[in-house]
């Protein structure tokens, strides 16, 4: 038995999957009124549909259907060197944070002397036009996000603080499909993209409070929401308690209530900017071929061991 996630998924969300079994039998959408077809953002997360996997298998995410561009899974996990927000607190810590780190800012769009970056496979990022380096736009389900109304509010300062725009970093290691920004970097705010536009630096740093932003626009957070699992919702629930090796049941702080970890969405990808200083040609890790499908024949020759003598 396996459960699709609610939104970070190449298939219909939140679906039972499983074969027939005389112990799975929730309560269907229609029975509390709503259609099995309503895969909306706030009725999805409740959906109690089963499904075989030969009969999932053959379904898409419902974004599918109204956008082609959606398919990349999107994931926020923590940064694995640091907690919460360390690898980015200083900026001798944060220009190692990643290959887009410069003390001397060459390049005055960067938000500080470093930003924060989205991993993608290269096969995905040459498919849509996109040079390692280049600026993007991460969009996740128009109905709540980067927030509820915004369609109404597409030239406004609100929609282009909400917006995410980061650089795209070429990163074999991630599927084709997936993408992922680590979740530990400040996110831009009103202050933030008002110091980057008319600042005498540039700098994405709220010129009252000192706040320093890792992004120009937006943040990991513009993609993803929080989930409501009903299951963790009731009295009964039985479930180990937050501290310690004891059992207990109902309600316990970040274990049983109306939470959810809002580190994955389904989202699309597109072109924002080019990667090179002010917006020209190749961000300078790929132009100078020390960088995934850019290695220059001197880099290929090294990783051959070609310099090498016994």
């Amino acid at each position: 038995v396996h459960r699709e996630p609610i939104d970070s998924t190449f298939y219909e969300p939140n679906v039972i999957v499983s074969n027939p079994h005389p112990s799975i039998k929730p309560a269907s959408p229609e029975s509390y009124g709503v259609s099995r077809d309503n895969m909306s953002g706030d009725v999805r997360q409740g959906r109690n549909v089963v499904k075989a996997w030969t009969e999932e298998k053959l379904t898409k995410h419902p974004l599918t259907s109204a956008d082609k561009d959606y398919k990349f899974i999107f994931h926020t996990p923590k940064y694995r060197h640091g907690a919460h927000t360390t690898p980015v607190d200083t900026d001798i810590v944060a220009v190692w944070f990643g290959p887009f780190g410069d003390m001397h800012r060459a390049d005055k769009r960067t938000p500080f002397v470093t930003e924060m970056y989205v991993d993608i496979n290269p096969n995905d990022a040459k498919a849509l036009g996109v040079e390692d380096g280049d600026y993007v736009h991460i969009d996740a389900d128009p109905e709540d996000r980067p927030f509820r109304g915004w369609q109404q509010k597409k030239n406004t300062d609100a929609y282009e603080l909400s917006r995410l725009l980061c650089r795209a970093r070429y990163y074999p290691g991630t599927p084709m499909g997936v993408l992922r920004m680590w979740h530990n970097a400040y996110g831009a705010t009103y202050g933030s993209v008002a110091a980057s536009k008319k600042g005498a630096t540039g700098l994405a740093k709220n010129e009252k409070t000192g706040y320093q932003s890792l992004f120009r626009k937006g943040s990991h957070q513009s993609c993803t929401r929080a989930w409501l699992n009903p299951t963790l919702l009731t009295d009964s629930l039985v479930r180990k308690n937050h501290f310690g090796q004891e059992i207990g049941k109902g309600f316990e702080l970040d274990v049983h209530g109306a939470t959810g970890a809002p580190r994955e969405s389904f989202v699309k990808v597109t072109f924002a900017e080019k990667g090179g200083i002010d917006g020209k040609g190749l961000w300078e890790g790929a132009e100078k071929g020390i960088r995934p499908t850019y290695e220059s024949e001197e880099l290929k020759k090294y990783m051959k061991g070609g310099y090498y003598k016994a």
